[in-house]
Order: structure tokens, then sequence, then C-alpha cells
């Protein structure tokens, strides 16, 4: 294959690679493998979009005016050895870029300057994958994922640090930008989350939809009450934000955020210990800072959180907006569900008998404070079901 053909064929894996298709899925369609396509893919997101990241390069090796330091390559490699030995730590290029900031190295190397001297080292290695989240097949329902469309939101906690000290951390993901917020809260207490969210919107800006879990600090109401809602929702709703809750038993729903759960906890939590919630708290917001400066992703074509978000007007609440104590009688709450044989949508203790035609399927049910009532849509924006549905102006 002549080289014109070759580079049509690696920016072909790319485009479908940034669309979510899986390496292995590409390079079996184009007679290449999951490694190639992983090579170009990288390739494209350290040169950009406008570089001649397809072309094929000369061989030859030549010495680089720039070429990093060695103290540093150094200092690199052995962050890294030492992050590998440790079986609770990530190990990959944002660990190590945040471990040599620990450290004092100034300026801390660009990602792909860390995956390279990693490369050269010979020390590349498979990922560290947990049990992996499997969806069910079935077409699910589409939201828009651009810039400030949806926020995935879930809580890490409870932990502890030296000396029994509780705290827990309510963790953010922005799906079309991946601008993450983190804030540490002496526990997952809603009225304290809410006042968190308010505190992460004001660094990250208001979003169309703030999706999360069913867990009872985020919806409201220990028993369920299908009528009851909490803090969390009452503040989406008063700052125009469409509060969505994802299926029963479904986190991979969220797995954005889950994975950025996974990157804090190893990343930054396991790397080091904090005495006090006070320097917790601190370098809690350094590292939120550092991962949305530093952290580049594939996805957005090696652009980092920041980059992707520079120049966009973001609206945030006013500085002194506190949460509301009842929930407003404005916008709609979203809830996705998959309706089993048995016809039931179940919306926080009340059951909801669907037609047949609805089974083995996942439907929205839009519930509206005002006028207090329940719609249900199918994925093709039918309506199957619309009742009356009280909701209490009282906050669980």
């Amino acid at each position: 294959m002549d080289e014109q053909n070759e580079e049509a064929l690696r920016r072909e894996a790319v485009r479908r690679r940034l669309l979510g298709e899986s390496t292995d899925a590409i390079g079996e369609a184009l007679g290449r493998s999951g490694r190639w396509v992983r090579k170009w893919t990288a390739r494209r997101a350290e040169q950009g979009q406008d570089g001649d990241w397809a072309k094929s390069q000369s061989r030859v090796p030549l010495e680089s005016p720039t070429r990093t330091a060695e103290d540093v390559r150094e200092t690199v490699l052995r962050v890294r050895r030492e992050l590998v030995e440790n079986p609770r730590a990530q190990y990959g290029a944002l660990a190590i870029a945040w471990e040599l900031r620990k450290l004092g190295v100034d300026p801390v190397p660009q990602a792909w300057t860390i995956n390279r001297i990693i490369a050269e080292a010979g020390l590349g290695r498979p990922k560290r994958r947990g049990e992996s989240y499997r969806s069910r097949g079935v077409p699910y329902p589409h939201v828009p994922d651009g810039v400030q469309q949806l926020h995935q939101v879930d809580m890490v906690g409870p932990r502890h640090l030296d000396g029994a000290i509780r705290f827990s951390v309510l963790n953010l993901l922005d799906v079309g930008s991946h601008s993450a917020g983190s804030e540490v809260l002496p526990g997952p207490v809603p009225t304290l989350m809410a006042k968190g969210l308010v505190g992460i919107w004001q660094r990250t800006g208001i979003p169309l939809r703030c999706q999360m879990d069913n867990h009872a600090t985020f919806r409201g109401g220990i028993p369920p009450q299908a009528h009851l809602f909490g803090p969390i929702v009452a503040t989406c709703l008063d700052l125009g934000v469409i509060p969505r809750f994802i299926p029963l038993r479904e986190p991979w729903r969220n797995g954005v955020v889950e994975h950025f759960n996974d990157v804090w906890d190893k990343s930054f939590f396991r790397s080091d210990r904090f005495s006090s919630l006070q320097i917790l708290t601190r370098e809690n917001a350094a590292f939120e800072a550092f991962h949305n400066s530093q952290h580049r992703y594939s996805a957005h074509g090696g652009k980092s959180p920041d980059e992707m978000t520079a120049g966009i007007d973001m609206h945030v609440p006013v500085a002194d907006y506190a949460p509301p104590t009842a929930l407003p009688r404005q916008g709609n709450i979203e809830v996705v569900r998959f309706v089993r044989s048995d016809q039931r949508l179940q919306l926080f203790g009340k059951n909801i008998t669907l037609h047949e035609a609805q089974t083995y399927s996942y439907v929205t049910a839009v519930l509206r404070p005002r006028p207090q009532t329940l719609t249900v849509i199918t994925l093709d924006g039918e309506v199957v079901h619309e009742s009356r549905f009280p909701i209490s102006t009282q906050l669980r």
C-alpha cells in the first residue's frame, strides 16, 4: 500500500476512534491491530488536528535541542517505578505529572512528553482495569453531550483521615469537555452536598442537565417517597438545571465521573497523607485545577478541559447564592428506567404500569412540579403515559 493510501487509512482509524468505536473493532475492520489504532490515535492527540500526524516519520535518530533534561527524565522514570510498585496507585501520565508537581519540578512535562520517556525506556505495560460495566445492548435515551450539556455527579466516601477524621467528596465531570469539579465535605449530608454542587458550578458553570444515581442523598427520601425530593433536586430546579436520574442498578450510565473517581482516588488521595480536612481541601482544589489544565483527552483532539472551555461564556450562580429551602415549582425532573416483563415503571417507591409494547426498553419519565404531572416518553419521542403526580414542596 502506498503512503497516500496508508495515510488515509490512519485518518479513518482515528476518526472512528474519536466517535467512540473500540480500537479492536476498528483494527479488525481495517485489517490492522488494536495497537496500531492506539498508536495513531496517540500521535494525533500529541500533534493536534492540524499537524502532520498521519504521515510516516523518519526512523533516523536525531539530536534535539529541546530534548528533555536528563535529570527530569530520570525523575519521571523513578516516579513511574514507585507508582507501579504501589498496587493501589495509578501510574499514567496524569499521576506521574501530579507527583512531579509535588516534587517541585517546574515546568511539569506535558503528558505526551511523559509518555514518550516511558516508551523510550521500554516501560509500557497494560493498564490496570477493574470490573467493567456492560450495557444491555438495548437502545438508550440520548442526551446532547456538548460542553455544558451534561454533568455527571457522584459521591466518594465516607472516607477517613488519620485520627478518624470523617469526610466525603462530591465529584463532577462535564461530559463534553471532561472539566472536573471536586468538593470535600464533612459528610454525605444533602444540604452540604447542595452547597458543594453550587461551589463547583461557580467554577465550571451551570449545565443543562445534572445526571446522578438514585441514592437518597441525591434524590432525597429514606424510605423512598415518590412525592418528596431533597436539596440537590431543589437546587437544580432553582438554577434552571434538569436533574436526571439514571436507571436502577446501572452505575455505568455515569461512567465518565466513575472513571474520574478512580483517578481521584489512585492519583491523588492514595498518593499522599493528609493530616487535616483543611490540608485535604486545599490540595484537592489544586488537583482539580491541575487536572483541568494538564490532562489531555484523545476524544478532544489532545486538548485539555481548560482548552475545551476557553472562550465559552459560562453561566454561574451568583457569589452569595444559597440553595432553596423548598422545592421550586418550576422545571422538569427526568428519570430513566428500564421496563421489565412486569411492565412496571418504578419511580421511587411508586409503580406505574405501562403497555406491553414498552417491555424490555428504556423510557424517560418526566416529572413536572408544576402542574404536578408525570409524562412517560419512549426513545422515539412517543408519549405513552400521562397522569397526575403530586410532588411536595417540602424537602426531605
